[in-house]
């Protein structure tokens, strides 16, 4: 399912590395959490099939690492139950944005553990 290559907006991008500058964790942990947060809340997670203007490739296995595969199933599971019939490029980009939006008050690695009570 997975590309091996997932494109992400600038915006994106930019947003995961400013707030790396603020948890001292990685854009890529940063966006398995983000997925992880926007799967478990799954009324909120919409999909956005525009495509960005800019993008920034990162390496499917970078982003997520030896896990991709339960990743690949937990965002298999959500098109399921919620009927999605989307590119995967923008199911990834989606939940990673929708995620991003639940921890961006995020000042440091301590918010982001409340984020998860």
């Amino acid at each position: 399912m997975f590309p091996s290559r997932i494109q992400l907006s600038k915006k994106t991008w930019d947003r995961l590395q400013y707030m790396q500058t603020k948890t001292r964790l990685t854009p890529n942990v940063l966006a398995r959490t983000a997925i992880a947060l926007a799967l478990r809340d799954t009324h909120t997670a919409t999909i956005n099939e525009n495509k960005p203007e800019q993008t920034h490739v990162i390496n499917r296995d970078v982003l997520f690492g030896d896990q991709a595969s339960v990743y690949e199933a937990l965002i298999r599971q959500f098109c399921a139950e919620q009927k999605v019939d989307a590119d995967v490029q923008d199911i990834v980009r989606s939940l990673i944005d929708v995620g991003l939006h639940k921890i961006g008050h995020v000042k440091s690695i301590a918010d982001l553990k409340q984020s998860f009570v």
